[in-house]
């Protein structure tokens, strides 16, 4: 890992008078190094990139200083002394993965402390080399974020989802339906407009939903990862990305082992509350509006909600690594099993209004047809799901287990080779969407649960000779396989036919098998020159998917996922330059071609029916980006950047998908992508000793030929005409808005605000002719994002650092833009817009180191037990009520 370079960092360095101190003791751990003679910031930068730690010094410091060459097996402390050797200057670990690189000199006036030690005041400095990916964001002039897993193990929450949660312009759709993730960038998701890979590896499936549209699912096991990247905007990686990517990375043997150790053993197991098991199938919940009468009472009166501190779920997990000369490896297993959450009691829960009769509803069956009831007297539902306060939610279980295996290896010649697996199983609650999606005439019924089997494979290498700065080259390939598994909805006749048993007797399942693999190499070359410093990164990236039903869903269902075949090649280049210290100018060519074929029949899908219906699409093009940062005085980065993306329409665009039209001549989305946006990192701001990050921006992007799906009229080959759901592209569509990120630390306090607000957002089925409302049938109808959302957390440390005091607070706001409605009044919609209302939710969190191997961890999630619905969800669901969760882990 490269060390990035920030700007204006306030550091206090303490050091004793001898040419060499180490703070903490760092073990045997040895490294193999091949480090040329050379200016000694770059060198120093070489030993960080295979010591995998932080390096701070500012720039100045080493500023025409050189050093000696380094080759051959040292621990950490005889490589750095030897860097450092004639340069007069010292070293020290702050911390087990930290050094600060500092000069005695400077401190010879300085006071001495009781101990007599010197005591260094503290310090404004430019060009700090700085690796932690959590600072990077604050130095990085483009939209990125990160998730530590740090984060991620303190925010875990009840589903996957919620570990994005206080990221600013980033959400997950469908947060409490089918235990994966669907992740929404600047109100864009679904797919492929934002590839999410685990250690290279890409996976993603689409699942079909009914009328409410599709899902574009993504399994993961949230304990098994160690950090995650976010790029927003236009992506420049291997597999690009319209809206943005997810990049995650696994747990690595630092993430396990004890400080100075080689090799150990992680052990981790706790429970959480406000669960139920999983009642028989039909069991029935909620409240039953039929329009004509008042809301009834459908689930159990008691509903018999667990106290708080009752352990009602567990998880555990086991993690080994080892590490030494060339060599790192790491397997770790996780489970988790949890049933049905229980809803908030405080808020818009189930509850009949008054009689608000006479009132006249229609229905338009197309072709002029639209039949209307009248209802004398007429109730409706006025809270946001149908489930009462702390009631149990049904189809919310979920049991999985996951596991990893990895291994690294530095090999002779300055190349690494990482290999990694990463299995995941899960069964859990699931309901297809359209059932659950009006809130009338509908009731919440158990259903069987469905399945997902995940494996993904991937070899990532590396060749970074340290003499050579023109070679920096990557290579990767990699292997997913996804099954997914779902109750069938086909009918008790048409399965005894086969043999079958009853379905609503015993779970008969049909779905998907998903194969996707890639193979990408990339380079990166550095150049000195008068004109200033020039980096240029270029490759080549394939991508194959294929896609198909289970042969008892082509015998049994009645609308099927794609059945098909996709493959997609990009090829890229990045510029960088950096002419003056204060300047740098970036740009970047994409090159991408695809191609997909459809190999469902006309016994697959009614689709295959339709007069002109599209059975295969290939594209290509170009797309390029342009941006500048500009650097004017310490610690402030201002940054623009113009970037166009291309998003190639994926598989279910390009093959019948139940009984959608795929219109012929569809062309790939094209974005115009606009970010503008200002880093500033600043020291003794308020107080000596804090510091201070912020990241505020501005993004506009425009995306041309934007492919949405619209209800038009279409004909079959019989020569019928009705009014059904059709994929094509509109003229485009706007998406607008501000996103900020602040971090402030002063001692043991810590403070962290994310938030975004949304400026515009539109969509233009004709050009020039925009409206602020998705459209009518649109899959993006429920992927509008709140107009607002901030999260504010904050810390503080007690007890030496052992004991760490939080809360998080977190605001949503309501939909950025309505839905679109159909012109018959009263008439239902095709898609069903899921409404949520504005909410605030808190959590409280508690960490105790009982010794440097062994810590608890407490948190409480939705402290105010708050019944909401989560925003971009396809089905009426209401998110858990307040839950307590406690953890101990262990490290030997």
């Amino acid at each position: 890992m490269r060390a990035a370079l920030l700007g204006s960092v306030a550091l206090t360095t303490v050091t004793g008078t001898g040419p060499v101190t180490a703070a903490h003791a760092q073990g045997t751990q040895t490294l193999s190094l091949n480090i040329g003679a050379q200016n000694l910031g770059s060198a120093l930068t070489a030993f960080a990139d295979k010591a995998g730690i932080r390096l701070l010094f500012p720039s100045q410091l080493v500023a025409g200083k050189t050093s000696p060459a380094l080759s051959g097996t040292f621990s950490r402390e005889e490589a750095l002394s030897r860097l450092l050797d004639g340069s007069g200057l010292v070293y020290q670990f702050t911390d087990a993965g930290t050094v600060t690189i500092s000069d005695p000199a400077s401190a010879s006036r300085a006071p001495l402390d009781a101990s007599g030690a010197v005591v260094l005041g503290t310090i404004n400095v430019s060009g700090l080399q700085n690796a932690s990916p959590a600072d990077a964001p604050f130095s990085t002039p483009a939209p990125t974020a990160y998730i530590s897993g740090e984060r991620i193990e303190r925010f875990r929450g009840t589903t996957p989802s919620d570990m994005f949660t206080g990221t600013p312009g980033v959400l997950s759709g469908e947060a409490r339906n089918g235990s994966a993730i669907d992740v929404n960038i600047r109100g864009m998701q679904g797919m492929g407009r934002v590839p999410i890979s685990v250690d290279g590896s890409l996976s993603s499936a689409t699942v079909y939903q009914g009328y409410q549209g599709v899902g574009n699912r993504s399994y993961i096991d949230p304990d098994l990862i160690g950090g995650i990247s976010i790029q927003k905007g236009p992506g420049t990686g291997a597999y690009g990305g319209i809206a943005g990517s997810v990049s995650m990375e696994t747990l690595k043997a630092s993430d396990i082992l004890l400080d100075g150790r080689n090799y150990g053993i992680r052990l981790k197991g706790g429970f959480g509350s406000n669960s139920s098991g999983v009642p028989a199938r039909s069991t029935v919940g909620g409240m039953y509006f039929s329009q004509s009468k008042p809301g009834t009472v459908l689930g159990p009166a008691d509903m018999a909600r667990p106290a708080l501190l009752e352990p009602t779920r567990g998880f555990g997990s086991i993690a080994g690594a080892a590490q030494g000369e060339g060599y790192e490896f790491v397997a770790a297993y996780a489970g988790r099993r949890n049933g049905n959450y229980h809803a908030g009691r405080n808020g818009p829960s189930a509850a009949s209004s008054e009689d608000v009769g006479p009132r006249s509803i229609c229905r338009d069956y197309g072709s002029g047809y639209v039949f209307c009831t009248n209802y004398p007297s007429y109730y409706e539902n006025t809270g946001v799901s149908l489930y009462r306060g702390g009631e149990k939610v049904l189809n919310t279980s979920s049991d999985t287990d996951s596991w990893l295996l990895k291994a690294k290896f530095d090999l002779p010649q300055d190349h690494s080779l990482e290999l990694s697996h990463t299995g995941f199983r899960s069964d859990h609650g699931d309901i297809r969407a359209s059932i659950l999606s009006s809130m009338t005439s509908v009731q919440a019924t158990q259903r069987w649960t469905s399945t997902a089997a995940v494996d993904r494979y991937s070899a990532r290498h590396r060749w970074n000779p340290d003499d050579n700065d023109l070679i920096d080259l990557r290579s990767g390939l990699w292997l997913t396989s996804l099954d997914i598994r779902n109750p069938t909805t086909a009918h008790s006749l048409t399965l005894a036919q086969m043999g079958l048993p009853d379905p609503l007797k015993t779970r008969v399942i049909v779905g998907t098998d998903t194969r996707q693999w890639g193979a990408d190499v990339s380079n990166t070359s550095r150049f000195g020159t008068a004109l200033g410093d020039i980096s240029l990164n270029y490759g080549l990236s394939y991508l194959h998917e294929d896609t198909r039903p289970t042969e008892l869903s082509r015998a049994v269902e009645e609308f099927l996922p794609p059945n098909g075949v996709r493959h997609e090649w990009q090829g890229f280049m990045n510029a960088n330059w950096k002419p003056l210290d204060w300047l740098t100018i970036d740009g970047s060519l994409r090159y991408q071609d695809f191609s997909a074929r459809d190999r469902s029949t006309k016994e697959d899908s009614v689709a295959n029916s339709f007069a002109g219906q599209q059975r295969g699409r290939s594209a290509s093009g170009i797309s390029p980006t342009l941006g500048v940062s500009v650097e004017p005085v310490e610690g402030l980065q201002l940054f623009a950047r113009y970037s166009e993306a291309l998003r190639m329409p994926a598989l279910a665009e390009s093959s019948a998908l139940a009984a959608t039209f795929n219109a012929p001549g569809v062309r790939p989305e094209r974005a115009h992508n606009w970010d503008v946006g200002v880093n500033y990192q600043a020291g003794d701001v308020l107080f000596a000793d804090d510091d201070l990050k912020l990241k505020l921006g501005w993004f506009h992007n425009d995306v041309d030929d934007y492919i949405a799906r619209r209800i038009v009229n279409v004909t079959t080959s019989f020569g019928t005409n009705y009014d059904g759901p059709a994929v094509g592209n509109i003229a485009r569509a706007k998406f607008e808005g501000i996103e900020f990120s602040g971090h402030y630390a002063l001692g043991g306090l810590k403070l962290e605000l994310g938030a975004s607000y949304y400026t515009d957002m539109a969509f233009c089925p004709e050009s020039g002719a925009c409206q602020r409302s998705s459209l009518y049938g649109d899959y993006a109808t429920n992927h509008v994002p709140p107009k607002y959302t901030t999260s504010l957390t904050a810390s503080h440390k007690f007890l030496d650092d052992a004991l760490t005091l939080g809360a998080r607070a977190t605001h949503v706001g309501p939909r950025t833009i309505r839905a679109d409605q159909p012109t018959a009044q009263g008439a239902a919609p095709f898609i069903v817009p899921v409404d949520w209302r504005p909410y605030v939710l808190v959590d409280v969190f508690a960490s105790y180191e009982i010794s440097e191997s062994l810590k608890a961890d407490f948190r409480i999630d939705n402290v105010g037990d708050v019944h909401y619905v989560d925003p971009l969800g396809l089905a009426n669901i209401p998110g858990p009520g307040r839950t307590f969760w406690a953890s101990l882990s262990a490290k030997f």
